[in-house]
């Protein structure tokens, strides 16, 4: 309570009763969680700029390049929108909170430095991190409970921005982590080749173009599960056996899952010779993978959740004819 005095001194109250209350929303929910991504984007910006790089991890396929200009630069106007509508209202003279200003600066800040690192060579150790692809997921989760007061407010264009907002959130998470688990299954499959060393300049000049092509057919097939097509023609003419069906990835191979499980087991034998922790080398070989994927699950609940109250808040919105 003492610290919602400083920051919300005439509205330290967390919770009025309907929801958390709008200095709460903007100062907490929204400026403190744009000022963590924006110290941790410049952090890992910083700290990267000797990590080791590869051409797969410098050079952008056209699918990357689309995605990290194209959504940043829509999230950034969609900030600057809201900043010219404040300006507008003080303009006329109408009274505005000074906590959401501090929100819609932080979200414009946002957005600019995750443009601004996009053009650094290292952009896929600051923006595929660990922490910071758990970021991205968690990150919109604090944006639904300003998203439910803009549309119990029922002003339509507030609400069709605010969505646009948190849509565009969503999908830049998403697009991270994506690119994340395929640079992670690229990696497996090409651990401990030597072919690279044997090709000349030219033809891998000629394989990285092939090899942009082939990450735009995957990054489509991913989306629109088209993997899954072939197996959904074949149960049609016939009854399904188990070498039908999908096959698992190189890094969930038995022989990848035993070399992860034992490069992660000598790890931890090396860092505590007296008690290793079988424990720890299991979550250090696949805690990250799954804790990724439960926490898209719970984004996927809340998603589930929130959208029938919020249809419903539509629903009688237009009922009423406002």
């Amino acid at each position: 309570m003492e610290f919602m005095k400083l920051v919300c001194p005439k509205s330290p109250i967390v919770w009025d009763g309907n929801g958390f209350s709008e200095c709460f929303e903007n100062m907490v929910l929204g400026f403190c969680a744009n000022a963590v991504t924006v110290v941790m984007i410049v952090v890992l910006g910083f700290t990267g700029r000797n990590a080791r790089r590869s051409s797969r991890i410098t050079e952008m396929c056209f699918v990357e390049k689309l995605f990290l200009t194209f959504i940043p630069a829509f999230g950034a106007l969609l900030s600057f929108c809201d900043m010219v509508f404040l300006l507008k209202k003080v303009l006329q003279g109408k009274h505005t909170i000074y906590h959401e200003w501090f929100f819609r600066c932080s979200q414009l800040l946002t957005w600019a430095t995750i443009i601004l690192f996009s053009k650094c060579e290292n952009w896929f150790f600051i923006f595929c991190d660990r922490v910071l692809c758990f970021w991205w997921i968690a990150r919109p989760l604090f944006g639904i409970p300003h998203l439910h007061t803009v549309f119990s407010s029922l002003e339509v264009i507030q609400c069709l921005k605010e969505s646009c907002s948190m849509v565009i959130d969503i999908i830049f998470g998403l697009f991270v982590n994506i690119i994340r688990v395929m640079q992670s299954s690229y990696k497996s499959r090409n651990c401990g080749s030597l072919e690279e060393n044997l090709i000349s300049s030219a033809l891998d000049s000629e394989e990285g173009h092939l090899r942009h092509f082939e990450t735009i057919h995957n990054y489509w097939h991913l989306l629109t599960f088209k993997s899954i097509s072939p197996v959904m023609d074949r149960g049609v003419t016939k009854q399904l056996d188990f070498e039908d069906l999908v096959q698992l990835p190189t890094e969930l191979n038995p022989s990848s899952c035993h070399s992860t499980l034992r490069s992660c087991w000598v790890a931890e034998q090396c860092k505590n010779s007296s008690q290793p922790s079988l424990f720890k080398a299991i979550c250090c070989a696949y805690g990250w993978p799954y804790f990724r994927l439960g926490l898209l699950k719970v984004l996927n609940d809340c998603i589930g959740f929130v959208g029938p109250l919020l249809l419903n808040k539509l629903i009688w919105f237009l009922q009423k004819g406002a």
